[in-house]
């Protein structure tokens, strides 16, 4: 080996590393070019600018009046409508809505005991209310879903369990109204 390549792979190390300081340096001077107007300002209102918007603003923050007319919000159930077809529980492609239905009170009518509708796993996709016949479940203007805990995103609508006691009184009723018949 020769001085001369020793020098010269010498000299190819130091370039790249002045390449490397060179573009540290610009990169530092173009960050204080940013910077350096904020630096000399000593007025208070200047250098703070309010980014961050409080919730709700009342200036302008979006109210229900202020939605589409065809939004989408919260599902809502109307249990008195509801005739438990599950309809609505087949149809929902994240399995968001859950139906238990007993006999009801008359041959015809049915109980729904229990209709829950988790608001955590709802897209808001509307098949359900498209599908629901008696029109029992509607979308409402609410849109604030948000919650601390994802046990209060799930909406119970259904009239409970039927107890013996109603279930023996709705016997009476029904065995009544068959002796009138006759």
């Amino acid at each position: 080996m020769r001085d001369g390549e020793l020098i010269g792979g010498i000299g190819l190390v130091a370039k790249a590393a002045w390449g490397a300081t060179a573009r540290t340096v610009t990169s530092i001077v173009r960050a204080l070019t940013g910077v350096f107007p904020y630096l000399f300002v000593f007025r208070s209102g200047e250098m703070r600018r309010e980014v961050t918007e409080q919730y709700p603003d009342p200036i302008s923050s979006r109210g229900p009046e202020d939605l589409p007319l065809r939004f989408r919000g919260k599902l809502q159930n109307d249990i008195n409508k509801c005739t438990g077809c599950r309809d609505c529980q087949t149809v929902c492609p994240v399995d968001c809505i859950y139906v238990e239905v007993e006999p009801g009170p008359a041959p015809i009518h049915t109980w729904v005991s229990v209709f829950d509708i988790d608001n955590a796993r709802c897209v808001q996709c509307g098949l359900c209310v498209e599908v629901c016949e008696p029109t029992s479940l509607t979308h409402s203007r609410e849109f604030e879903l948000a919650t601390r805990k994802v046990e209060h995103a799930l909406a119970k609508f259904g009239r409970g369990r039927i107890t013996p006691e109603q279930r023996a009184k709705w016997a009476r009723i029904r065995q009544a109204e068959e002796a009138l018949r006759l």
